[in-house]
Protein backbone atom coordinates (compact mmCIF):
# COMPACT_ATOMS: atom_id res chain seq x y z
CA UNK A 1 0.00 0.00 0.00
CA UNK A 2 1.48 3.32 -1.05
CA UNK A 3 0.96 6.57 0.84
CA UNK A 4 -0.17 9.69 -0.93
CA UNK A 5 2.41 12.32 -1.74
CA UNK A 6 1.44 15.76 -0.51
CA UNK A 7 2.65 18.94 -2.20
CA UNK A 8 5.50 19.57 -4.57
CA UNK A 9 9.07 20.19 -3.61
CA UNK A 10 9.64 23.67 -4.98
CA UNK A 11 13.07 24.27 -3.51
CA UNK A 12 14.61 20.95 -2.49
CA UNK A 13 18.19 22.05 -2.06
CA UNK A 14 19.41 23.04 1.40
CA UNK A 15 21.01 26.44 1.51
CA UNK A 16 23.37 25.94 4.43
CA UNK A 17 27.01 26.13 3.43
CA UNK A 18 30.32 25.81 5.18
CA UNK A 19 33.66 24.36 4.24
CA UNK A 20 33.90 20.57 4.50
CA UNK A 21 35.72 19.65 7.70
CA UNK A 22 33.84 16.66 8.98
CA UNK A 23 34.56 13.20 7.63
CA UNK A 24 32.62 10.07 6.85
CA UNK A 25 34.79 6.99 7.14
CA UNK A 26 37.88 9.13 6.65
CA UNK A 27 36.52 10.89 3.54
CA UNK A 28 35.76 14.60 3.65
CA UNK A 29 32.04 15.26 3.58
CA UNK A 30 31.01 17.16 0.50
CA UNK A 31 27.38 17.93 1.26
CA UNK A 32 25.46 21.17 1.68
CA UNK A 33 24.68 20.79 5.40
CA UNK A 34 26.55 22.69 8.07
CA UNK A 35 29.61 20.78 9.14
CA UNK A 36 31.59 20.76 12.33
CA UNK A 37 34.66 18.87 13.40
CA UNK A 38 33.89 16.94 16.58
CA UNK A 39 36.68 16.50 19.12
CA UNK A 40 39.11 13.73 18.19
CA UNK A 41 38.49 12.19 21.61
CA UNK A 42 34.74 11.77 20.99
CA UNK A 43 33.77 8.08 21.29
CA UNK A 44 30.32 6.71 20.52
CA UNK A 45 28.79 4.72 23.37
CA UNK A 46 25.19 3.92 22.52
CA UNK A 47 21.59 5.13 22.36
CA UNK A 48 20.81 5.32 26.11
CA UNK A 49 20.24 8.56 27.99
CA UNK A 50 23.58 10.04 29.03
CA UNK A 51 25.60 8.11 26.44
CA UNK A 52 27.41 9.59 23.45
CA UNK A 53 25.35 8.71 20.35
CA UNK A 54 27.16 6.49 17.86
CA UNK A 55 28.10 8.21 14.62
CA UNK A 56 26.80 7.08 11.23
CA UNK A 57 27.63 7.79 7.61
CA UNK A 58 24.62 7.43 5.29
CA UNK A 59 23.36 8.75 1.98
CA UNK A 60 20.79 11.56 2.18
CA UNK A 61 17.94 12.47 -0.17
CA UNK A 62 20.34 14.55 -2.28
CA UNK A 63 22.70 11.60 -2.83
CA UNK A 64 25.36 12.97 -0.47
CA UNK A 65 27.07 11.22 2.43
CA UNK A 66 25.83 12.64 5.71
CA UNK A 67 27.20 12.01 9.20
CA UNK A 68 25.50 12.47 12.55
CA UNK A 69 28.66 13.90 14.06
CA UNK A 70 29.00 16.57 11.36
CA UNK A 71 26.30 18.39 13.35
CA UNK A 72 28.41 18.47 16.51
CA UNK A 73 27.52 21.70 18.33
CA UNK A 74 23.82 21.54 17.35
CA UNK A 75 20.91 20.08 19.27
CA UNK A 76 19.75 17.15 17.10
CA UNK A 77 16.41 15.45 16.87
CA UNK A 78 16.96 12.00 15.33
CA UNK A 79 13.65 10.64 14.04
CA UNK A 80 13.96 6.95 13.11
CA UNK A 81 10.85 6.21 11.07
CA UNK A 82 9.76 3.66 8.50
CA UNK A 83 7.88 4.46 5.34
CA UNK A 84 5.07 1.98 6.10
CA UNK A 85 4.39 3.28 9.62
CA UNK A 86 1.27 5.46 10.05
CA UNK A 87 2.54 7.35 13.14
CA UNK A 88 5.84 7.93 11.28
CA UNK A 89 3.96 9.45 8.35
CA UNK A 90 1.98 11.61 10.77
CA UNK A 91 5.07 13.18 12.40
CA UNK A 92 6.73 13.57 8.97
CA UNK A 93 4.10 16.20 8.13
CA UNK A 94 5.66 18.59 10.69
CA UNK A 95 9.37 17.90 10.13
CA UNK A 96 10.29 20.83 7.92
CA UNK A 97 8.24 23.41 9.79
CA UNK A 98 9.77 22.26 13.09
CA UNK A 99 13.29 22.29 11.66
CA UNK A 100 12.90 25.76 10.16
CA UNK A 101 11.45 27.14 13.40
CA UNK A 102 14.59 26.22 15.37
CA UNK A 103 17.45 25.95 12.85
CA UNK A 104 18.73 29.46 13.62
CA UNK A 105 19.14 28.44 17.29
CA UNK A 106 21.56 25.64 16.42
CA UNK A 107 19.13 22.80 15.79
CA UNK A 108 19.12 19.96 13.25
CA UNK A 109 16.26 17.55 12.48
CA UNK A 110 17.43 14.28 10.90
CA UNK A 111 15.04 11.61 9.66
CA UNK A 112 16.49 8.12 9.31
CA UNK A 113 14.54 5.55 7.29
CA UNK A 114 15.49 1.89 7.92
CA UNK A 115 12.56 0.37 5.95
CA UNK A 116 10.59 1.15 2.82
CA UNK A 117 6.84 0.65 2.32
CA UNK A 118 7.22 -3.12 2.04
CA UNK A 119 9.61 -3.43 5.01
CA UNK A 120 12.68 -3.77 2.77
CA UNK A 121 15.84 -1.68 2.62
CA UNK A 122 15.46 1.97 1.68
CA UNK A 123 17.04 3.20 -1.55
CA UNK A 124 17.69 6.66 -3.02
CA UNK A 125 14.28 6.76 -4.70
CA UNK A 126 12.56 6.11 -1.38
CA UNK A 127 14.41 9.04 0.21
CA UNK A 128 13.28 11.36 -2.59
CA UNK A 129 9.71 10.04 -2.34
CA UNK A 130 9.63 10.69 1.43
CA UNK A 131 11.16 14.15 1.00
CA UNK A 132 8.78 15.20 -1.74
CA UNK A 133 5.75 13.52 -0.21
CA UNK A 134 6.13 15.40 3.06
CA UNK A 135 7.90 18.50 1.68
CA UNK A 136 11.03 17.89 3.78
CA UNK A 137 14.27 19.70 3.04
CA UNK A 138 16.00 18.73 6.30
CA UNK A 139 18.28 15.66 6.06
CA UNK A 140 16.68 12.28 5.41
CA UNK A 141 19.12 9.37 5.41
CA UNK A 142 18.83 5.74 4.30
CA UNK A 143 19.69 3.43 7.19
CA UNK A 144 21.78 0.95 5.24
CA UNK A 145 23.97 0.32 8.31
CA UNK A 146 21.23 -1.04 10.59
CA UNK A 147 21.69 1.87 13.01
CA UNK A 148 17.96 2.07 13.76
CA UNK A 149 17.77 -1.62 14.67
CA UNK A 150 20.58 -1.07 17.19
CA UNK A 151 18.54 1.73 18.76
CA UNK A 152 15.22 -0.16 18.61
CA UNK A 153 15.70 -3.95 18.23
CA UNK A 154 11.95 -4.52 18.74
CA UNK A 155 11.23 -2.34 15.68
CA UNK A 156 8.62 -0.26 17.48
CA UNK A 157 8.66 2.76 15.18
CA UNK A 158 8.96 5.68 15.28
CA UNK A 159 11.83 6.31 17.67
CA UNK A 160 12.50 9.98 18.30
CA UNK A 161 15.75 10.77 20.15
CA UNK A 162 17.04 14.12 21.33
CA UNK A 163 20.81 14.59 21.24
CA UNK A 164 22.65 17.48 22.92
CA UNK A 165 25.27 19.72 21.31
CA UNK A 166 28.07 17.44 22.55
CA UNK A 167 26.39 14.29 21.10
CA UNK A 168 25.04 13.12 24.46
CA UNK A 169 21.61 11.48 24.29
CA UNK A 170 19.31 13.72 26.32
CA UNK A 171 16.04 11.87 25.73
CA UNK A 172 15.94 8.28 24.44
CA UNK A 173 12.27 8.37 23.46
CA UNK A 174 10.45 11.61 22.82
CA UNK A 175 6.72 11.04 22.42
CA UNK A 176 6.12 11.14 18.65
CA UNK A 177 3.82 14.15 18.53
CA UNK A 178 4.51 17.65 17.29
CA UNK A 179 3.75 19.14 20.72
CA UNK A 180 6.08 16.76 22.61
CA UNK A 181 8.84 17.10 20.02
CA UNK A 182 8.75 20.91 20.17
CA UNK A 183 8.69 20.86 23.97
CA UNK A 184 11.77 18.61 24.07
CA UNK A 185 13.62 20.77 21.55
CA UNK A 186 12.83 23.97 23.45
CA UNK A 187 14.03 22.47 26.73
CA UNK A 188 17.34 21.53 25.09
CA UNK A 189 17.95 24.84 23.34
Amino acid sequence: MRFFLFGLCVSCTPHLKSSPRATCGGEDLDNSWDKALPPQTLQGEGPAKGQIAEDFCMIDQYGDKTSLWQFYGDVILLDISTMWCGPCQQIAKDVDETWKDYVDEGFMYITMLPEDLEGGQVDAGDLVEWAEGFDITAPIVADTEGYGYGVEPQRAWPVVMLIDRDMTVLVERVTPSDEAIRSAIESAL
